[in-house]
């Protein structure tokens, strides 16, 4: 009999540690958040960029807050599709499509306005207007970036489109176009102003309508306590320390509060130009 009781006792006292260790584990996971961006740094340069956001989102929280770099296009967007993210920094296309699909809120972005202009060589009498560049080959970010879906939503014919020559960076897509490697490039205006400020070597065939900055947006398991809260962290002294080599990396100044309607209808490009949507 005293031997059935000592078994019992050590069964249940097993019981209660298993128990115990399931619970512990579950509530861990529920409380870890996820903090990631597009992949379009490595992963170290991503930790170096977004890893002491996520840390200062720790603190405000109470909650444990991790970067998690996506490494490819295919998983970020996958991942974003099932809500898989709590906290997201990228453009606005991507900012306007959460909100719409998955109640995401804007809580800071970088100032001022996205405006992509297409550009050709002034010596270049073929191309003079967006519908010249049909069949022609652009130089510009590879998609989903905002200025190329701009490109296809405007030429939407698969059979008239243009063809697109991938290039990373600014300043090379334009150095390319110089170069006759294609008829035109995709730019942000501001970039293009400093690239050829004068007008002197090239024309603007087309400019996009503006759209806000990149931002941070919080997802739906965050109650509007703690996103009044995130937010005013982000905004205030240690917030911009956080936020410095996300300033550095996109060369932005202080981040200010991002508004859901600034966002309004962006979705759209991803929509209509690369058949993102909700599964």
């Amino acid at each position: 009999m005293d031997m059935i009781v000592k078994n019992k006792g050590k069964f249940l006292s097993s019981l209660l540690f298993i128990t115990l260790y399931l619970f512990t584990n579950i509530t861990f996971a529920e409380e870890t958040l996820v903090f990631s961006a597009p992949p379009r740094e490595s992963k170290a340069a991503g930790i170096k960029t977004y890893a002491p956001i996520a840390q200062y989102l720790s603190k405000i929280t109470g909650k444990k807050v991790v970067y998690e770099h996506p490494g490819t296009w295919p998983s970020y967007t996958s991942n974003m599709r099932h809500n898989k993210y709590d906290f997201v920094f990228d453009g606005p296309h991507f900012v306007s499509w959460r909100i719409k699909h998955l109640n995401h809120r804007p809580a800071v972005k970088i100032p001022g306005n996205f405006v992509f202009a297409f550009v050709s060589k002034k010596n270049n009498h073929r191309i003079k207007r967006v519908n010249d560049l049909i069949a022609k080959k652009i130089c510009g970010e590879a998609p989903p970036n905002q200025g190329t879906l701009q490109l296809y939503s405007l030429l939407n014919n698969p059979m008239r489109q243009p063809t697109l020559i991938p290039i990373k960076g600014w300043k090379n897509i334009y150095r390319a176009m110089i170069a006759d490697k294609c008829e035109a490039a995709i730019v942000p205006l501001h970039v293009y102003k400093k690239l050829d400020p004068k007008n002197i070597n090239t024309r603007v065939i087309y400019t996009s309508r503006p759209a806000s900055g990149q931002a941070i947006t919080v997802g739906p398991h965050i109650d509007n306590e703690d996103f009044r809260k995130i937010r005013t962290a982000l905004l205030d002294k240690n917030g911009q320390l956080a936020l410095k080599n996300l300033q550095r990396r996109f060369s932005s100044p202080p981040l200010i509060a991002a508004q859901t309607s600034e966002y309004r209808g962006v979705y759209s490009l991803l929509q209509t130009s690369y058949g993102f949507d909700v599964y």
